[in-house]
């Protein structure tokens, strides 16, 4: 079906993958929103879907990036990383409040 390159590249594609998702901005955001869920049931529901959307949207932009033959601009680069900032301190806030209220 693929010839030994492409296994190669996709094989590392996914270990790649793998370590992106365990990187610690990715657990801080996914454990607080996992923490609000009553069932262990629901936060897998939660966890799948929102794998699946991060993955399916970077394989659109990344497609599309290539595709078009396109990069993105450091500046740009630059925005996004302090937007994932922004969402990561907003959560922990978040967090923060929700176990200062939670009952003993």
């Amino acid at each position: 079906m693929f010839d030994p390159h492409t296994l190669t590249i996709l094989s590392l594609g996914f270990v790649l993958g793998l370590r992106h998702a365990l990187d610690a901005d990715h657990l801080a955001a996914l454990s607080t929103v996992l923490a609000e869920r009553p069932t262990v049931r629901a936060s897998t529901a939660i966890g799948f879907f929102w794998g699946l959307g991060h993955t399916l949207m970077l394989l659109c932009v990344g497609t599309l990036l290539l595709a078009l033959n396109l990069t993105i601009p450091d500046r740009l680069a630059t925005l996004f990383e302090f937007a994932v900032g922004v969402m990561l301190v907003a959560l922990g806030l978040l967090f923060a409040a929700g176990c200062s209220a939670a009952p003993d």
